[in-house]
């Protein structure tokens, strides 16, 4: 599927390649402004230019080889048609079937050293981030990962053109679709059809922590995660319960 604008082109990236210059892109937007859940989720190391060289390439192997997994992983980017760079992307997850047969699952943090803070840390915020999802979302649905602008890009529609992708999919097949969001991208999603059904507060609170767990805490806090559900089509009538908690077989139909 090809989404297009008079200045940009959306793709799906079918190779390492490609997905290497989205990491570039997506780490220019953690930057500006500086995103404390991007440090916790991906490897980031050192901040000599060698030091980010190599994070990145870890991080490109990663997220690579767990979507090459993971069928319901779409990785796409949006391209200026004129320039040809990378102004933006984000994975569409697209479940056409229950992802979660077996009720919460613990999510593992990979790219960091197993048994590290900096591994617990990040854990503890994913386990918490996702755990309304694998509750209330066992069944076929869809959502956004990793979304990010290029800052000069910004507030030039790459955004939109990035979730009429996947609407364009999902829609017909009457998917709801959810989003972990944070509060820089909710204006977004809320004028694409979402709607704020809850905020969440992650507790990091343990007992006597190391100074490296207050030290992540102060630089790596989330700002707060806000949980966005778009009901089929983003048609929000009279049939649509209070929240996906309250979906039932019978509600869609």
């Amino acid at each position: 599927m090809t989404v297009t604008s008079p200045q940009f082109e959306v793709k799906v990236i079918t190779t390492k390649e490609e997905y290497a210059r989205l990491v570039e892109v997506l780490w220019a937007a953690s930057a500006r402004p500086y995103n404390p859940v991007f440090t916790a989720v991906h490897p980031i190391n050192g901040h000599t230019p060698e030091d980010r060289a190599r994070d990145k390439a870890l991080d490109t192997d990663i997220r690579w080889n767990a979507h090459e997994k993971n069928p319901s992983s779409h990785l796409i980017y949006v391209i200026d048609k004129e320039t040809g760079r990378v102004a933006g992307g984000c994975e569409w997850l697209i479940f056409r079937q229950n992802p979660f047969p077996n009720g919460p699952q613990p999510v593992k943090c990979t790219w960091y050293p197993e048994g590290t803070e900096r591994a617990e840390y990040a854990e503890m915020m994913l386990n918490q981030a996702f755990f309304a999802r694998q509750c209330w979302f066992q069944r076929p649905h869809a959502g956004v990962n990793a979304m990010g602008v290029h800052p000069d890009y910004r507030r030039k529609g790459v955004g939109r053109l990035l979730m009429e992708w996947g609407h364009e999919i999902i829609d017909p097949l009457g998917y709801e679709s959810f989003i972990e969001g944070s509060p820089i991208g909710r204006w977004l999603y809320e004028s694409c059809g979402y709607r704020r059904v809850m905020g969440l507060h992650v507790d990091f609170d343990k007992p006597n922590p190391s100074d490296e767990w207050l030290r992540l805490i102060h630089e790596c806090k989330p700002p707060g995660i806000l949980l966005l559900w778009r009901p089929p089509r983003g048609e929000w009538t009279e049939k649509v319960p209070p929240g996906p908690w309250a979906v039932t077989e019978e509600t869609f139909k």
